[in-house]
């Protein structure tokens, strides 16, 4: 019946409120540089689904590909565009053909393609950088797709592979077969090719890792973790990525030279550029913007009116919807300082907080759960989360913020309370992944969160591409390798261990020292029945042993955090083998950087001189970093769009001089993140309307010079906070702890690891982060995934998302919620569609619109009135899992008669569903 309804309001609302599903919108790929070849629009529009996935059996990546074709035929008819599939497609002149599905091309880039086939079709792609080991030329993907690959590759499948498969399968050749390089992986071995990209579910790697075949079972000493084999799958599937590069070794002394790429210099404050009109510029932000424009002819749009801002900025500080009574007073207030006074507001807000704290967390893969493949919970990592907002809420300076995360158990403190947050902050650092190597995952996202650089790829190997010799990766594993890392339990050690007291002298209170006595006894026994071969009929009651004496566990109160272990250099690792060691290597920093050396005076791990060298103004990255992901956070693309990659293979800033004005600008006033962010938000350029332009479009059609706002999807969090504020169900009582079981109830394993779903009101950033699994609704909307730095979210378009709000049961309990709310101001009819309009779209509804809704209304009231509603015959009570995604399978249902106010509620209900699964409300302008 509710479906049937909203489908009723669809159709007669489709001039005004589209439904998700029924149109495909959505936002264009990142931005690529203009380049002249048809075969770079292909790359930048069509490679997602037309290299490995072969979509209708098509690839794209080379010419050969495309005169092969698919299910269709020949893509292409060299010489006569006109003829030609693909540009059939483009031009949208077949309802069945149109490509990309996402929306129409820009003529310009048309234009290009056909072109390039009137020319004859050249394959230009041989002079592009090959994917190492392959005979093929490669697909030449965006950068931002191409970094996330490799940082996949990286982060996940070489160590893998050099875990489990290495001591086989590189000089040894086992079966004939090498998998350290790609050009090996495709040749295969004595049983042929191992990996079929054109049907990956064919590839004898993945059957083998699957142990379907007893004759084909790899590793030969037991099948991998249902994690492990997932990483294999999803490697294969994308088309085997291997980060390409010269053979050459890098020469591991880093020179001059090496350090003369753009990222390495420090940066310098540029000159305000001189524009042609000087009255636009509101700040020296727009200055910027306009020279570049000006260069390119290229005329800004007008501004965005009060509403559209206020919406916008809202949503971008906050991650909230802006109040009715907000927005009204905002309309109202004609003084000049008007919007600089909304700033001020927004800024200073905890959920402005909430929202940036978020934004920090996916940058480090936060995490309530370990990650390794017993996941267990981590009871104390809320704190980490606490304290992060807390530091965005107080302005707290850039770089104490860094030296608090890596070393803030080493940092003098004037009293206790701030000793201790300065501990809770190196939660950062025990929040490793354990997947495979906790130290590696720690030296990992320091490249990535703090440096934009991917110091992962030099862990096997000198980087193919960036001055990041092996030597300088143990360089700093060591660092981190002589530290003391809290733990959550794992699969022979199911509690928790190495916890940073509060007060420290407790572990020399008779409690503490009373069950460690007990305990010690029960974990040496377990301990030791695992290295028998057989330990599966002792273990159960051993482990219920341990969990028996938890349940009289002294409590104390703790932190999941680091401190100083033996100070230690590491050995270099062959392959990230630890079996496999090269030379000892002494702590050191990036030489890439400058000022390299650990000083001589070091004593203890020299986290704290890593912490000071990361956090000093000379560091030519570190500012740069954290500008470009505000930037990035306000506009939707950074400055430089491959937010974790400044190396070579990243992308090139857009405007350079702006990226260096704003880093030193940074620098200058105390590492201030609100101060930057206010001088952003001031700006004429955050200020434009969306609207296009027929001359900027044809010029710079992705809009990356800034001469009009980017339209953008809402994100995961700001979707379900909007729900709950707009119906009055959000929660802002402090969050708090998770309801974790205890430890006395840990038996975890990676057979059977931890799981579970915590429903709550308060914000999506309190939501539960479980490292192996996403929250369902996460899942749907593209949110983070805690196994890795999470530099720009996805943004995509899929049935489920449509079929959320159409059956899930959050969205029809905040729109029930609403529709109480609204009932209960006992207003007409009007009014209620009026207020719903301002909650959820920020605007009042249009004279057409209410006569459609009023019409929708009235009409399904009647069918409820009627018909009734099925409701089930016993009370129905869902599982977490089903509240948070799907509702439960119903039991047998009757019909129930319902009063005229009791089918206005649902009828009410129904509307404010459908008005929440429109583009308006999941789209801010």
């Amino acid at each position: 019946m509710q479906e049937r309804c909203i489908r009723l309001l669809s159709s007669s609302f489709i001039s005004r409120i589209t439904v998700l599903g029924a149109l495909a919108l959505t936002l264009p790929l990142a931005a690529q540089e203009k380049t002249p070849d048809g075969q770079a629009v292909l790359a930048a529009n069509c490679y997602t689904c037309h290299t490995a996935r072969m979509k209708g059996g098509l690839r794209l990546d080379s010419v050969p590909n495309m005169l092969k074709g698919g299910d269709s035929g020949a893509a292409i008819v060299p010489g006569h565009p006109e003829s030609s599939l693909i540009i059939k497609a483009m031009h949208y002149q077949d309802d069945d053909l149109k490509m990309p599905p996402k929306g129409k091309l820009p003529d310009a880039d048309i234009s290009t393609v056909e072109a390039w086939i009137k020319a004859g079709a050249p394959d230009l792609t041989p002079g592009a950088t090959p994917i190492a080991g392959s005979t093929a030329p490669a697909a030449s993907l965006p950068p931002n797709i191409a970094s996330a690959q490799e940082q996949f590759f990286e982060t996940k499948v070489r160590p893998l592979l050099s875990a489990k498969c290495y001591g086989c399968h590189t000089g040894r050749q086992a079966g004939g077969l090498r998998l350290d390089s790609r050009k090996d992986i495709l040749a295969g071995g004595m049983d042929g090719p191992v990996v079929d990209l054109d049907h990956p579910e064919n590839s004898l790697l993945l059957k083998a890792v699957h142990y379907d075949d007893q004759a084909l079972q790899m590793p030969p000493k037991g099948p991998l973790d249902p994690g492990d084999v997932a990483i294999l799958e999803q490697w294969v599937k994308d088309g085997l990525a291997w980060p390409a590069g010269s053979t050459a070794v890098v020469n591991p002394v880093v020179t001059d030279a090496d350090r003369s790429w753009w990222a390495y210099t420090k940066p310098v404050k540029s000159a305000i550029p001189a524009v042609m009109n000087s009255k636009w510029a509101y700040n020296d932000i727009d200055r910027f913007v306009l020279a570049k424009l000006d260069q390119q002819k290229i005329t800004p749009v007008h501004d965005a009116d009060k509403r559209t801002m206020i919406r916008r900025i809202t949503y971008d500080v906050t991650g909230l919807p802006p109040t009715p009574a907000e927005i009204n007073a905002y309309l109202a207030d004609k003084s000049p300082d008007a919007y600089a006074k909304l700033v001020d507001r927004l800024l200073a807000s905890k959920a402005y907080a909430e929202r940036w704290g978020r934004m920090w967390l996916d940058v480090v893969r936060y995490s309530d759960t370990t990650g390794e493949g017993a996941d267990f919970p981590v009871p104390e990592m809320y704190k980490y989360r606490d304290y992060v907002v807390a530091s965005f809420a107080a302005d707290k300076p850039y770089d104490r913020f860094i030296k608090e995360q890596i070393a803030g158990d080493l940092l003098p403190s004037t009293s206790e309370p701030e000793h201790w947050n300065n501990i809770i902050a190196t939660g950062y650092l025990a929040n490793s992944n354990r997947y495979e190597d906790n130290v590696s995952d720690a030296v990992d996202n320091i490249g990535y969160a703090y440096l934009g650089t991917s110091i992962a790829c030099a862990r096997c190997h000198d980087h193919k591409f960036d001055p990041i010799p092996t030597a300088d990766y143990y360089g700093i594993y060591g660092i981190l390798a002589s530290t003391q890392y809290s733990t959550s339990g794992w699969e022979d050690v199911r509690y928790e261990r190495n916890m940073i007291y509060r007060d420290p002298s407790v572990v020399k209170s008779q409690q503490y020292l009373d069950f460690e006595a007990q305990l010690k006894p029960v974990a040496d026994t377990i301990h030791a029945a695992h290295e028998l071969p057989y330990f599966d009929d002792i273990l159960p009651a051993l482990e219920a042993r341990r969990m028996a004496l938890f349940e009289n566990a002294p409590h104390f109160e703790s932190a999941y955090g680091v401190r100083e272990s033996t100070p230690r250099d590491e050995h270099i690792q062959h392959l990230g083998d630890k079996k496999n060691l090269g030379d000892l290597v002494p702590r050191h920093f990036l030489q890439l950087a400058g000022n390299w050396k650990l000083p001589a005076n070091t004593t203890g791990s020299g986290r704290m001189e890593l912490a000071n060298w990361i956090a000093n103004p000379d560091n030519p990255l570190t500012a740069r970093v954290m500008v470009n992901r505000l930037w990035q956070g306000h506009f939707g693309r950074g400055i430089v769009a491959t937010p974790n990659d400044y190396g070579k293979r990243g992308a090139t800033p857009s405007n350079q001089p702006l990226l260096d004005y704003l880093a030193t600008d940074f620098v200058s006033k105390g590492w201030s993140i609100k101060a930057i962010q206010r001088e952003i938000l001031l700006s004429h350029t955050y200020q434009l309307s969306s609207d296009s332009s027929e001359q900027a479009e044809k010029i710079d059609p992705d809009a990356i010079d800034l001469w009009r706002h980017a339209r953008s999807r809402m994100d995961a969090e700001e979707i379900r906070d909007a729900m709950l504020a707009s119906s009055g169900m959000l929660d802002t009582t402090p969050a708090g702890p998770h309801p974790f079981p205890t430890q006395a109830q840990w038996n975890y394993s990676g057979h059977a690891p931890f799981h579970a779903l915590y429903e709550t009101n308060r914000r999506t950033l309190y939501v539960m982060t479980q490292r192996t699994r996403r929250h369902p609704y996460l899942g749907i909307f593209d949110g983070p995934d805690a196994t890795m730095s999470v530099a720009q979210r996805d943004s995509s378009i899929t049935p489920l998302q449509t079929l959320y709000f159409m059956n899930g049961e959050f969205p029809k309990e905040c729109a029930a919620s609403l529709a109480t709310e609204l009932e209960a101001a006992h207003v007409t009819q009007h009014e209620e569609i009026n207020r719903a309009f301002l909650l959820i779209y920020g605007r009042p509804a249009e004279k057409d619109e209410i006569a459609h809704a009023e019409e929708f209304l009235n009409s399904v009231t009647e069918i409820y009135k009627t018909q009734g509603t099925d409701a089930p015959e016993k009370p129905a009570t869902a599982t977490l899992l089903q509240k948070a995604s799907f509702p439960a399978q119903q039991p047998s249902t009757t019909q129930q008669p319902l009063t005229s106010e009791a089918a206005h509620k649902l009828a009410l209900g129904n509307f404010i569903q459908a008005l929440y699964a429109s583009n308006e409300f999941m789209f801010i302008d």
